[in-house]
């Protein structure tokens, strides 16, 4: 029986998930996950910071909903709130269903959401039909006003590659993706 997903952090404090939230357990276990949710705003495998000329609020909206806008590769998102632990709207359990320029999609289920200082997602590569060479990804995003229209984004990732032959292109992948895309949602948030 599943009973843990992941630890959440809501108002400074670690919270518990029902595990009945993910159905990538039957490769990544709950604890997994809850580790590596922890890790990833503690000893992240990437991390990029960013001061961006834009109000907070603006900022949360800008990258949960227009991942196209700024992410390479991809051609729309969309988003499932069913398993979501607010009904109708993004929490805890809700799907972001990335298309790519390929046709292939990604599933981003969201572990954490403190709108507007933060949200953490896994990429599910069980629901996932992209090919990319890892076994999992937790992305975490620290959202942090700094007066009334500027905002430090904080953006930390852990992952494991397929194969530790891939291991050190994944790591600059990784790298290279989140410099390039939140440079660019940068810019974009900075001339709205």
């Amino acid at each position: 029986m599943r009973t843990i997903i992941a630890l959440v952090i809501l108002s400074g404090a670690l919270c518990v998930v029902p595990g009945s939230l993910v159905s990538a357990a039957e490769t990544i276990s709950d604890d997994l996950i809850a580790q590596e949710l922890e890790r990833a705003t503690t000893d992240p495998d990437s991390e990029v910071l960013f001061y961006v000329e834009a109000p907070i609020n603006e900022v949360f909206d800008f990258l949960v909903s227009r991942l196209a806008d700024f992410s390479a590769d991809v051609s729309s998102a969309s988003f499932n709130h069913s398993a979501s632990l607010s009904p109708g709207q993004l929490g805890v359990g809700s799907d972001r269903i990335v298309n790519l320029d390929d046709g292939k999609m990604l599933v981003h289920q969201f572990l954490s959401v403190n709108r507007p200082d933060s949200f953490a997602y896994l990429t599910d590569m069980e629901r996932s039909t992209a090919d990319i060479p890892i076994d999992y990804s937790i992305v975490y995003y620290r959202l942090t006003a700094n007066g009334d229209s500027q905002t430090i984004m904080n953006v930390t990732a852990v992952y494991k590659s397929s194969s530790s032959l891939l291991s050190m292109f994944v790591r600059r992948a990784f790298n290279s993706a989140l410099e390039a895309d939140f440079s660019k949602a940068t810019e974009i948030l900075g001339a709205e």
